[in-house]
């Protein structure tokens, strides 16, 4: 999740800061970590617990 939400969050960050400026920037790790952790990290607790 980690490398995914690093591509996803420097890419969101390069688009909205050039159009927000740094708003953008803060936009983007918000999009990022909604996009990727919100919901991956519940997820893969679910799936582990589930096994045991």
């Amino acid at each position: 999740l980690v490398p995914l939400q690093a591509i996803i969050g420097g890419i969101a960050q390069w688009y909205f800061s050039s159009k927000l400026g740094i708003s953008g920037v803060l936009l983007g790790l918000i999009i990022s970590f909604a996009l990727t952790v919100f919901w991956g990290l519940p997820l893969t607790y679910l799936i582990k617990a589930n096994k045991e």
